[in-house]
C-alpha cells in the first residue's frame, strides 16, 4: 500500500474516534445539566438577607425613635418575610420593597447601596 494512501487512512480513523469521544463528552455535561443555579436570584437573596439585617440593626439602635414607628417597622418587615415565605411575593419585589423600607428609616443618616 501506498504510504499516502495509509495516512489517509489512519486520519480517517482518528477523526471518527475523536468525534465518537466528543459526543461521550458531551453526552456527560448533559447529564449534570439539570443542576443549575441562577446567580442573580442569588445576589438578590443575599441582598434581601443584608437589607434586614440592616433594618434590624436600625431597630436595636434607635433611641430617638417613638415606639410606636419601630412596632409599625417591625410589622411591615414580619408581614413581608411572611409574604415572601409564602410565595405570594417574588424575590425582585421583595427587594423592592425591603428598599421602600430602608428609604423611610432615616434617609440622611442611615444609607444602604440598593441592589436590585
Amino acid at each position: 500500500m501506498d504510504p499516502i494512501m495509509t495516512l489517509v487512512i489512519v486520519a480517517i480513523i482518528a477523526a471518527i474516534v475523536l468525534v465518537e469521544f466528543n459526543k461521550q463528552q458531551k453526552a456527560k455535561v448533559s447529564d449534570n445539566s439539570p443542576i443549575t443555579f441562577d446567580v442573580q436570584q442569588a445576589y438578590l437573596l443575599k441582598a434581601a438577607e443584608y437589607k434586614i439585617e440592616a433594618i434590624e440593626d436600625h431597630q436595636k439602635h434607635s433611641t430617638g425613635i417613638n415606639s410606636t414607628a419601630i412596632e409599625n417597622l417591625e410589622g411591615e418587615l414580619t408581614q413581608l418575610t411572611k409574604a415572601f415565605e409564602k410565595g405570594d411575593i417574588q424575590l425582585k419585589e421583595f427587594n423592592l420593597k425591603l428598599d421602600a423600607l430602608l428609604n423611610n428609616l432615616d434617609p440622611v443618616n442611615f444609607s444602604l447601596a440598593q441592589a436590585s
